[in-house]
């Protein structure tokens, strides 16, 4: 079904799966389809893939005055293995092509090179033909020429929709050029779709049921009202800001010190998920999701931190050097390693988009014991984080991680020891 400008996919319990088309476009400058021809300026449609928790993503429908392709955003927050197959824009992009009244694509879907090991990590997916017979099982998507057929989309042979078909013949997906949502649907469903699919070969999540009800160390798996109906415990840690205070002396580019503590108690213990943007009302002990505006105006007005400016350039109140910010506390703070393995950040959408978003930290479980900066082993305990007195750190971690010798030196990866 159709819903003002967005589609809704797939209907959950508690959400939906949909994917939204802004009304306002860019004009930009764009590489061509053709890697060999120079950037161009084009006009630039967005569409949002909303409702996977671990997932942020946006396609662009990329229009110059003779061509159109799809691709994705560089904007992106997901798994290494999807990321590397889309490869920023890079990879995997979608011609568009017009005959008339109608646009088309190639009916294809990314597919493991010939003579490849799919289950290898490294195996980049290329764009192939989708066997005709076997439609559902390629893309793994039940009756799709039927759901397809509700948005007036169409699989056909090239040689029947063009007139005056000279070539190779091939089948093609169809639509009328006035519905404008098409072009992100189709792209998802023969692109990101199916790589999603496929990258469960390269993630084995450990799924225990607990009574709360709350997945052990997939909080991942659930949206913002769900994590907030859970309400604050030993996995749902909640954060109105980032920073102390707007007022205090530091740069915007220093984090809170309650941020990586949380983070680092997280990490020792069975993992969770951070909410920047969210406080509890002290009377109706109910969450209000009003966002990090009051961050991005702090980032904005606050004095610039010239080291910050030397790395990564001059700070800007947007998502984009917002999720800088984490990024380089995290790494400097706790350690690349624990970063890259462990924390995931993305963020949730509550009606402002990434304008005004709700920041989410989703954090795995360690592998070795985690400390911050100053060698402090935080542990996430109930709804609060806390250093243990050494004898029951000790016998905590001897628990946590039965494979260690060594507790009682710092094991932050960041420095080393």
């Amino acid at each position: 079904m159709t819903l003002h400008n967005t589609i809704t996919l797939k209907e959950f319990d508690s959400r939906s799966l949909s994917i939204t088309r802004d009304k306002e476009s860019l004009e930009m400058l764009m590489p061509k389809m053709d890697r060999n021809l120079s950037e161009e300026i084009a006009q630039v449609f967005t569409y949002a893939v909303l409702g996977f928790p671990r997932l942020k993503l946006t396609i662009l429908e990329v229009v110059f005055k003779d061509s159109k392709y799809l691709t994705i955003d560089k904007n992106f927050s997901g798994s290494e293995w999807l990321w590397n197959q889309l490869g920023g824009g890079g990879r995997l992009k979608l011609g568009v092509y017009k005959h008339k009244n109608i646009d088309y694509v190639e009916f294809k879907m990314p597919k493991p090179k010939v003579n490849s090991d799919q289950d290898k990590f490294n195996t980049l997916y290329t764009w192939q033909k989708i066997d005709q017979d076997a439609i559902d099982e390629e893309l793994n998507f039940a009756e799709f020429e039927k759901f397809i057929n509700n948005f007036e989309l169409k699989i056909g042979k090239k040689s029947k929709i063009i007139t005056d078909f000279k070539g190779r013949d091939g089948d093609v997906v169809y639509w009328n050029t006035e519905t404008s949502l098409i072009p992100g649907l189709i792209y998802f469903l023969t692109c990101i779709f199916p790589l999603l699919t496929k990258s469960v070969n390269f993630s084995k999540p450990e799924i225990v049921v607990v009574d709360q009800p709350v997945i052990t160390r997939e909080t991942f798996f659930y949206n913002l009202d769900d994590l907030l109906e859970s309400g604050e415990n030993d996995l749902i840690e909640c954060k109105a800001s980032a920073y102390f205070s707007y007022n205090f002396t530091a740069h915007p580019t220093k984090l809170n010190s309650e941020i990586i503590r949380s983070a680092v108690g997280m990490l020792n213990a069975r993992g969770g998920t951070l909410l920047i943007g969210v406080r509890e009302d002290k009377d109706s002990k109910e969450y209000i999701k009003f966002g990090i505006t009051k961050d991005f105006q702090w980032m904005n007005e606050a004095d610039q931190d010239p080291d910050f400016e030397k790395r990564m350039g001059k700070l800007t109140p947007t998502w984009e050097d917002y999720q800088k910010v984490l990024r380089k506390e995290f790494m400097d703070r706790i350690g690349r390693t624990f970063f890259n393995e462990c924390i995931f950040i993305s963020w949730e959408d509550i009606g402002e988009g990434k304008a005004n978003p709700v920041a989410r930290i989703d954090i795995l479980p360690a592998k070795t014991p985690v400390s911050d900066e100053k060698g402090l082993k935080h542990i996430r305990f109930s709804n609060g984080t806390q250093i243990l007195p050494v004898d029951q750190e000790i016998e905590y971690f001897k628990k946590r991680f039965p494979e260690q010798d060594i507790f009682e030196k710092d094991v932050n990866k960041k420095n080393g020891n």
